[in-house]
């Protein structure tokens, strides 16, 4: 095992600008979206009823927050990584940590890939324009 050591401030718990704007995970850069693919967005929804609807619903909140305008909130980066990463994005982020002690229910990784998490941004993108 190699342990570096030295002085400076690389707090490895320290969050980079890149993270507290868009979230903890697995994606790092910024990302372009289109305009909003419907059968993506359907496809999503799916997702959606299979994985996340015991928790949260678009317009009532259940255990966790309603999504109906995340996609106004939040920056698509960071809804993805709150998404793929969602303890680490709890249990480190300024926006997560506010979130569990407002809504302190239980937070699963449900092992959601990153294509169905895109898939769930498309569908909070349509439900948030009214188009789902």
């Amino acid at each position: 095992m190699i342990i570096f050591s030295g002085c400076g401030s690389d707090d490895p718990d320290k969050l980079t600008e890149f993270q507290l704007n868009h979230g903890i995970g697995p994606v790092t850069d910024t990302i372009e979206l289109g305009e909003i693919d419907l059968e993506k967005a359907e496809q999503g929804r799916q997702i959606f009823s299979t994985y996340c609807v015991a928790c949260h619903q678009l317009d009532a909140v259940i255990v966790a927050p309603r999504l109906r305008n995340v996609a106004n909130r939040r920056e698509p980066e960071f809804i993805l990584n709150y998404i793929l990463n969602p303890i680490e994005m709890s249990n480190r982020h300024p926006v997560g940590q506010e979130l569990s002690s407002s809504y302190p229910g239980v937070k699963a990784d449900l092992g959601i890939s990153e294509n169905q998490a895109f898939l769930l941004l498309e569908y909070l993108r349509a439900a948030n324009a009214n188009e789902m």
